[in-house]
């Protein structure tokens, strides 16, 4: 990639851009296009600001030694932009494995930024072969059944130079002695094929089934930021098309492996026959062989361009699906379909341009292979023609070409194709469950058995750091004590969700602390937290399994009777007696046959039945009638003895009892106290209890 502009706003924006697409595609990673549009732009900045808006300058990105580098050129005196005080440089120190480089050359400021490839092809067959180790019995039989019929393939070719020779002497004893070794030889290659071929299907299964299971436990462990950022299509692609593509790369692989080595048996008979005709015909393969390798470099670039912007395909098609009945109910089916499909057409754009560029190589490829079948022709006809072998040898070599030439080519540029598939899928796989663009949840070491249910807020700051610097909490400090229960009202936005995303960790704190039992949640294990710690979302998702499926994924062996009381408390057992098939029923996707009432009532019996200490609700009661409202209160009640219960209400009446309310606004607590308490003393609060009132008013007047 190469780029020349002038130093205003709209070329460093293009050059900045460009250069990120460049570095993704050249392989360096998600982080490292980040990292390298970030000090691109404050180099090109830090330079407008020396020389002008009109100072021209170049951009040149390169697969090069230690990866892909890129250089910034800007012409004037000499001037070091790495030497300024720049916030932003200072903050990618850490970022740069290699740390930028300047040079003053030829009346031309130049700055390198070197970023690694994210991954090798080592690294990601060694990744790879690890899921394959659990089989690797089968494996080495595949293999060891592999060479011998690579082994035999190479004999095989030479058996039949033999029998030629002998066919042009009458030697027909010799014939028939050969052609017996032949047949002896196939027969057993045949064999040893199907052996190998059976060993690596099930190698495949067996690597298949690990590498999913792996890539679905470390998807879970994804912080839930990068996952709500990312989008589920990305997840989706990579655990499903990218899996099945490693672990069908070792069949496919090996398989042209030995499809390689049986050519080679044939270019060896052909040495046995002419040695000096034979080097020529390996010297037009070799150079069809540089063409298919640099080709296969272009594509490879390509296919991650494709395979991203594909990403996006399946996330949308993914979230059609699930929201269809809101996509039906707005009425806007064909502005979802004119998105879906400007979508679509862009990745059949950029597949388009991958096989362009991929098959134009290839015809340049064909072409120099006819070519050199014409001057082979001509270097036969020559030989023939001054007496240096008979027309016989020359049909054995034109043949041997026939079978070699064109179809060895294609089979090793089939073989790099393959080889490239199975990188770039390894790569994708390996950045998903070690990459650093997919971090994961960290806990500490402490554990705590028991909880008494004490949550704290120290000074806790929180935003989205990737989407925006807003603050959506801003220094928010508050105790709930154990067994107290405790309601947490505010507008819409002023932070609420997030902080109850907090205590469970599903987010960390930009700064400051939350704390269970006085201790700092980043120290607490996993179970620590999470097993003590339930939040009944308002919009809670239902598996697309049974009602007795869906609470046996919280606890596992659970009995009926349990079964029955949790729902009995969550005033649900009646509607699940009345399905068709009781807690068997299955209850669809995303508890698509449930009304939002029973989704929240299983929630809730989800969450009595895990037993937490500490339960989080929010808005959970929102969809609910109000007898069952009240029912639901009851339970919620009768839970307050023995566990810490946090609610964010959506009706006051949920909360009206509660041992303490608190206010929340702009991402902080105004005031805590009792419902009578903040009635008197915080108008904002005494505010939204007279919208509160008006609202349940008009929800109670009679239809």
């Amino acid at each position: 990639m190469k780029f020349k502009g002038v130093l205003n706003a709209t070329d460093i924006d293009k050059a900045v851009t460009l250069a990120g697409d460049e570095l993704e595609k050249l392989g360096a990673g998600e982080k490292a296009s980040i990292v390298g549009r970030l000090a691109i732009e404050e180099i090109l900045l830090i330079f407008r600001e020396n020389f002008g808006p009109e100072q021209p300058f170049k951009i040149f990105c390169l697969t090069g030694p230690g990866g892909v580098r890129v250089n910034v050129s800007v012409k004037g005196t000499s001037y070091n932009p790495l030497g300024e005080e720049s916030p932003i440089l200072k903050n990618l120190e850490d970022d740069f494995t290699v740390q930028p480089r300047w040079k003053y050359l030829l009346s031309q400021n130049n700055v390198l930024l070197v970023f690694p490839p994210a991954n090798s092809l080592r690294k990601t067959i060694g990744f790879s072969w690890k899921y394959a180790f659990g089989c690797r019995k089968v494996f080495i039989i595949a293999i060891t059944c592999q060479i011998f019929a690579a082994l035999l393939g190479i004999v095989a070719p030479a058996i039949s130079a033999r029998i030629v020779v002998a066919y042009t002497t009458n030697e027909l004893k010799r014939i028939i002695i050969l052609a017996i070794i032949l047949v002896v030889i196939q027969l057993l290659r045949n064999f040893f094929m199907v052996m190998s071929n059976l060993g690596y299907n099930k190698a495949y299964s067996s690597t298949l089934s690990a590498l999913e299971k792996d890539l679905v436990e470390n998807v879970l462990k994804v912080e839930s930021e990068c996952i709500d950022e990312k989008g589920s299509g990305m997840f989706i692609q990579r655990t499903t098309s990218d899996t099945q593509r490693i672990a069908n790369g070792f069949n496919s692989i090996a398989d042209m492996v030995g499809t390689i080595f049986n050519y080679a048996g044939v270019l060896i008979a052909m040495f046995m026959v002419d040695p000096y005709v034979a080097l020529f015909v390996l010297g037009i393969i070799v150079v069809q062989c540089i063409m298919e390798y640099y080709r296969d470099k272009r594509l490879v670039a390509d296919d991650r361009v494709f395979r991203k912007t594909n990403e996006r395909v399946s996330g949308l098609v993914s979230e059609m699906v699930r929201g269809s009945k809101d996509v039906k109910c707005m009425n806007c089916e064909e502005q979802f379909v004119d998105k879906l499909n400007e979508t679509i057409l862009d990745a059949n754009e950029k597949r388009w341009y991958m096989q362009k560029r991929s098959w134009t190589s290839k015809l340049f490829r064909w072409e120099l292979g006819e070519f050199g079948s014409f001057i082979l022709i001509c270097l036969l006809v020559y030989n023939i023609f001054n007496g240096h072998f008979m027309a016989t040898t020359a049909i054995v070599i034109f043949n041997y070409y026939t079978e070699l030439g064109p179809n060895a080519v294609k089979v090793i540029g089939t073989f790099l194709d393959s080889l490239a598939d199975f990188n770039l899928s390894n790569e994708r796989v390996y950045a998903l469950i070690k990459g650093p663009d997919f971090p994961k949840e960290r806990f500490g070491k402490t554990d705590l058995p028991s909880v008494k249910g004490d949550v704290e807020f120290d000074h806790v700051h929180f935003f989205y750091e990737r989407k925006t610097d807003h603050k959506v909490l801003n220094d928010l400090c508050f105790k709930v004590k154990s067994g107290e229960m405790v309601g947490l009202v505010g507008k819409s936005g002023c932070g609420k969700s997030t902080a109850f995303n907090l205590i469970p960790k599903l987010y960390v704190p930009t700064s400051g602390r939350v704390l269970i039992d006085g201790i700092d949640i980043n120290e607490l294990t996993k179970d620590s937290i999470r097993n003590n710690v339930t939040i009944v979302p308002q919009n809670p998702y239902i598996f697309r399994m049974s009602v007795r499926d869906n609470l046996k994924i919280v606890k596992d062996g659970i009995t009926d009777e349990e079964m029955e009381r949790v729902c009995r408390l969550a005033c649900i057992d009646e509607d699940i007696k009345a399905m068709p098939d009781g807690y068997d029923t299955l209850i669809g996707e995303g508890g698509v046959k449930l009304s939002g009432g029973q989704r929240q009532r299983l929630a809730i019996a989800r969450s009595m039945l895990k037993d937490s200490r500490i339960i989080l609700f929010d808005e959970a009661t929102s969809a609910l009638d109000n007898e069952t409202q009240a029912k639901i209160q009851n339970a919620i009640d009768n839970m307050r003895k023995e566990r810490t219960v946090i609610i964010i209400a959506h009706r006051l009446s949920t909360i009206v009892n509660a041992d303490r309310i608190m206010f929340m606004q702009d991402g902080k607590i105004l005031k805590e106290g009792t419902h009578e308490e903040l009635l008197r003393t915080c108008e904002p609060y005494h505010t939204f209890a007279a919208m509160d009132r008006s609202r349940n008013q008009e929800s109670e007047l009679p239809e």
